[in-house]
């Protein structure tokens, strides 16, 4: 790891991209936010790598590329001095909660070109823990795996642990999750959300922690014996975009990773802009809540905020509802409007469910009780946003 004045001098002594970039910058004034967008149309204008690289092109050993779901997929290059950092942050991250050599960890991941499943194989074996790649496979198939290897530790999205619980209970291999000790989360917002969480831990009868990061920026976020996550400020430059108290984007620099650099890169993740201390005395920065939602989730219908992870939280805290998806939509007067689709085993909760929606988030939402497993399921990140604004709704 570098400090931070250190990397600054690096690219601009010889990354391309950031010399173009900050060409006239005042060192005394504060470097402007990075977003993905940039990133993005620097490889568009400058294909197939784009100009972020600090080194010549043979240093680098490893390609990862962002999902693309909500644009086009960057590529981001690691040199083996990157690609161990990651291995060494991940590893921090599973040292938090007690994964080690005593564990066999079913990782529940399609291993397609996206970082966080290679970088958590990297940091369970940094630990000596068993990583069991369960890549290919059906749930049922994974279910089989881990009750075979007796697996003590499960990692996945959130969307992905309960969907592995309902094909659980539908095969009746509800034993093969009996030697689960730990769920760890990543991917997308969840893991941090109470009432998901709980339902988690209710179905796995185990604890859920939370870690985060991205392609572009890395491991930033490691889970918190007390709920939450915490900054690894050893590593990152951390600062969050939004009043204290109120919700706001984290921004990170990583400090050890100076192959593909991003300072005050935007996330797209917000969190609770809060100074409250982790109750165990770490003293990184805490982030009680992890992860509440994304920026580029988020949705204005009639001057609110919604956030899909806040409808999630409310969905989740109904006893017996399964899967959901939001539709927005416009009516014919203009009037925008969310339509939840719900599956619950009778409709006795849509009413409870209504109530929940109004009070969190101020809407009057129309609830669609549907019978259960007629919503599409997801074998990695949800996809249970359907926006139908733009070209009208019948």
């Amino acid at each position: 790891m570098i400090a931070y004045g250190d990397l600054v001098d690096l690219v601009l002594a010889s990354n391309p991209f950031w010399q173009a970039r900050l060409a006239g910058w005042d060192r005394e004034s504060e470097l402007p936010p990075l977003t993905k967008e940039e990133l993005v149309a620097d490889q568009a204008a400058h294909p197939p790598f784009g100009t972020n690289l600090t080194y010549p092109l043979d240093r680098y050993v490893a390609m990862h590329q962002t999902s693309g779901t909500t644009g086009a997929p960057l590529r981001v290059l690691d040199t083996a001095e990157d690609w161990a950092w990651w291995r060494a942050c991940l590893a921090r991250s599973f040292e938090q909660i007690g994964v080690g050599a005593q564990d066999r960890v079913a990782l529940a991941f399609s291993f397609g070109p996206h970082v966080h499943f290679w970088a958590t194989k990297e940091g369970l074996q940094e630990v000596g823990a068993m990583a069991i790649v369960t890549g290919g496979m059906t749930s049922a198939q994974r279910l089989q795996t881990i009750a075979e290897t007796r697996a003590t530790a499960l990692a996945c999205t959130p969307t992905y642990a309960l969907r592995l619980h309902e094909v659980a209970v539908e095969q009746r291999l509800e034993h093969a999750l009996e030697s689960i000790e730990k769920v760890v989360c990543t991917g997308e917002p969840g893991g941090s959300l109470p009432a998901v969480k709980a339902a988690i831990e209710e179905a796995f009868g185990a604890r859920v922690y939370e870690h985060a990061g991205s392609t572009e920026a890395g491991p930033f976020g490691h889970p918190c014996e007390h709920g939450g996550l915490h900054i690894d400020e050893s590593q990152f430059a951390c600062e969050i975009l939004g009043a204290p108290g109120e919700r706001g984007e984290l921004l990170v620099t990583p400090l050890g990773r100076t192959g593909f650099p991003v300072l005050r890169y935007r996330t797209g993740d917000v969190v609770l802009n809060t100074d409250e201390r982790c109750p165990g005395g770490h003293t990184d920065r805490w982030l009680p809540g992890g992860i509440v939602g994304r920026t580029d989730d988020m949705v204005v219908i009639r001057g609110m905020n919604v956030f899909p992870s806040a409808v999630e939280e409310a969905v989740r805290s109904v006893t017996g509802s399964g899967e959901f998806r939001i539709t927005f939509y416009t009516e014919p007067g203009g009037m925008d409007e969310v339509k939840l689709e719900v599956e619950l085993a009778d409709g006795s909760p849509a009413r409870r469910l209504q109530d929940v929606m109004r009070h969190q988030l101020g809407l009057r939402i129309r609830i669609v009780p549907v019978a259960p497993g007629m919503l599409p399921r997801s074998e990695n990140k949800s996809r249970r946003v359907v926006d139908l604004r733009e070209r009208g709704w019948s």
